[in-house]
């Protein structure tokens, strides 16, 4: 009888280590199954042609003729003159700037003075007809097809409660997925043991969790790839990850401290090897997360970074030499890690770029032009950027401990060169822009000007530039019959690029775009004179055999000021507006949903219906939030009658 009831007990006793790689298993199933749900939107996005090649690998793209002319807003400089596309020429310091303003000519289609525009300024408020319509025996348009979101198929209550904050920036449906993996690691970690008694299981939950912690580290990681999520919008499971290990490693440790003090042997264990080694990837793994606070990651930026390589080295070959048992899951984890670096080396691009300071834009901002790049990344996209010293091993000690900043592109892929406009809001960004307002100052041979967009001189730098990353994923702009663009402050990059991305795929009968709506919001009315030029090719009429696009640009400044401008105020351009306080999110998106509803009031049930309504914002956490609501309050009837409105967030702050 007593023989017999030992061998029961160990019976029943579970495989741990078998235990935590079926919760990583489960895992993985759980992320199959969304990845099947989305799968369909995916072959779509993969096999447009004009998508293709684009997302993965920065290249130079095919030259498009530009046409020169001088500009009244600065004098010409004796130096070297570039255009966005690369084309260098000497400029002639005796040559006189013509009286017109020039625009800039990104796109290829003939450049035009705004002879449209009253002498006053004034325009009604009113969509900006940028493409004509559709003429008589050309061909069918052919866009993409519109894969909808599963949360477009259901009542917008459901999309609501989704996308409902539980704090700012943080969404309910964030929350669920945190939900269900905590409860996953609460089972490996509870199931028929005790945190005291049996000390080992938290252990080993921590040990299966590193390959998953360091996957969603990487900016090429295989998770994002086939999920059609960016790293960065994975990055809360990542940190939540983390904070699983972190607990588990301290529980691990606590319920082997509570049994040798309970035996009287706490220090002659810790003494022992393995044990001291499990010491010192407990002092680790707590510093690593102490220094992944936010108030210290958004602070000393550079410390994180640097306890995070420090931390994570020194843990895993602790955690090796504590127990050779969680060698597989380590090595898989520098798997990742490896493939993760070398991915990138394979998107990092050594290049010339060009930057201008442009002080009244979003309170400080420098225009980054690279020229030699002009093509491989999709709207919305970011790239990694490193400016490389003067040094001659300048090279080597940016590519190896230089921080990679991440800008996103404000530019289509296609559209003549790379544009990179980035705030000065940190310690490297204000020297950034302190080089480039010094540009008057720099040796001939680093210097250049801008005639096409009558800018400051310029400063030619060297750069490292890495990417393409994230971005929209499997969702295609221009398979919506509706689209707005919210941005708020620098968050205007995300919309020139997407909109400068539909305009050209609309004039070339590859967008089911019909209305576009864009938001900016800005303190002041400076921000959009300074980057006026940039934006006048993107509201001029162009021709197109398809059908009409009407696009309204409307730019709010909220913050008043009594000093005088400091940009030069010029007419603004048939469908931009500029209005004082702040937008009504809700408003514009219903603008777009009657648009959309009136023009195809006539084709509903058809193979013409409404593909519906995409609503992409970038900015702060509050003006993302707002977009979230705006969606959340769209009524049953027109969301049936758009075909649904679907919600893309880029995040400040990741």
């Amino acid at each position: 009888m007593s023989s017999a009831q030992p061998s029961a007990a160990s019976a029943h006793k579970l495989d741990v280590p078998n235990l935590v790689f079926h919760i990583d298993v489960a895992l993985l199933g759980l992320f199959a199954i969304y990845v099947a749900l989305t799968l369909p939107r995916a072959l779509v996005r993969l096999f447009q042609p004009s998508e293709l090649l684009n997302g993965f690998f920065l290249r130079a793209g095919s030259p498009r003729p530009l046409e020169r002319s001088n500009s009244a807003r600065t004098p010409p400089q004796r130096s070297n003159t570039v255009n966005r596309a690369g084309t260098i020429a000497k400029s002639n310091s005796n040559s006189r700037p013509q009286p017109k303003r020039s625009t800039s000519t990104r796109t290829n289609h003939s450049a035009r003075t705004l002879v449209d525009v009253p002498e006053d300024g004034k325009v009604p408020d009113q969509p900006s007809h940028v493409v004509t319509p559709r003429v008589r025996g050309s061909t069918k348009q052919h866009g993409p097809t519109r894969v909808p979101l599963w949360t477009t198929l259901v009542h917008p209550m459901f999309a609501y409660a989704l996308n409902f904050r539980v704090v700012p920036g943080f969404s309910f449906g964030k929350f669920l997925v945190l939900l269900v993996y905590g409860i996953l690691m609460l089972y490996a970690s509870l199931f028929h043991s005790n945190p005291f008694t049996d000390p080992v299981r938290t252990g080993y939950v921590a040990m299966s969790q590193i390959p998953i912690v360091v996957a969603l580290a990487g900016k090429t990681n295989w998770l994002s790839w086939v999920c059609g999520v960016g790293y960065e919008k994975l990055n809360y499971i990542h940190r939540f990850c983390g904070r699983v290990i972190v607990i588990a490693v301290n529980v691990h440790a606590f319920g082997y401290f509570y049994k040798w003090s309970l035996n009287g042997t706490i220090s002659a264990d810790l003494r022992t090897t393995k044990f001291l080694w499990g010491l010192i990837a407990l002092i680790a793994v707590d510093l690593l997360f102490a220094c992944t606070l936010s108030f210290i990651r958004n602070r000393m930026y550079s410390l994180f970074f640097t306890m995070h390589v420090i931390g994570v080295s020194l843990f895993l070959l602790a955690t090796y030499m504590h127990s050779h048992t969680s060698l597989p899951y380590i090595l898989a984890a520098v798997g990742l890690y490896t493939f993760d670096h070398l991915a990138r080396i394979a998107r990092t691009r050594y290049t010339t770029a060009l930057i201008t300071a442009e002080d009244a834009l979003n309170g400080g901002t420098t225009l980054v032009q690279v020229p030699a790049l002009g093509a491989g990344w999709r709207a919305g996209q970011h790239v990694r950027v490193r400016v490389v010293s003067n040094a001659w091993f300048g090279w080597w000690a940016t590519w190896l401990v230089g921080r990679a900043r991440p800008f996103t592109v404000a530019a289509g892929s296609d559209s003549g060169g790379m544009l990179l406009p980035i705030k000065a809001q940190g310690a490297w960004t204000r020297r950034l822009l302190r080089m480039a307002g010094g540009a008057s100052d720099a040796r001939p041979a680093e210097k250049v000007t801008d005639p096409e967009h009558g800018r400051a001189p310029a400063r030619e730098v060297r750069m490292i530039i890495e990417g393409p990353y994230s971005g929209p994923g499997y969702t295609l702009y221009t398979a919506y019959s509706g689209a707005v663009l919210v941005a708020g402050g620098s968050g205007i990059s995300y919309a020139m690029s997407v909109l400068d991305d539909m305009l050209q795929k609309h004039a070339c009968g590859k967008s089911h775009v019909r209305f576009i709506e864009v938001i900016w919001s800005v303190t002041d009315p400076d921000s959009l004179y300074a980057l006026l030029p940039d934006l006048l090719p993107l509201m001029r009429p162009r021709a197109s055999p398809h059908t009409a696009l009407s696009l309204r640009f409307t730019v709010h400044w909220t913050r008043a000021s009594s000093r005088p401008p400091r940009v030069p105020r010029v007419p603004l351009p048939p469908g931009m507006h500029l209005r004082a306080g702040r937008p009504d999110i809700h408003a514009t998106l219903q603008s777009v949903i009657a648009g959309v509803r009136a023009t195809y009031a006539s084709k509903r049930g058809g193979p013409d219906a409404p593909s519906g309504v995409v609503i992409g914002s970038c900015g702060p956490d509050a003006l993302i939030d707002d977009a979230a609501r705006a969606v959340g309050r769209i009524s049953w009837a027109d969301w049936k009658d758009v075909g649904g409105v679907e919600s893309i967030e880029e995040v400040f702050g990741w």
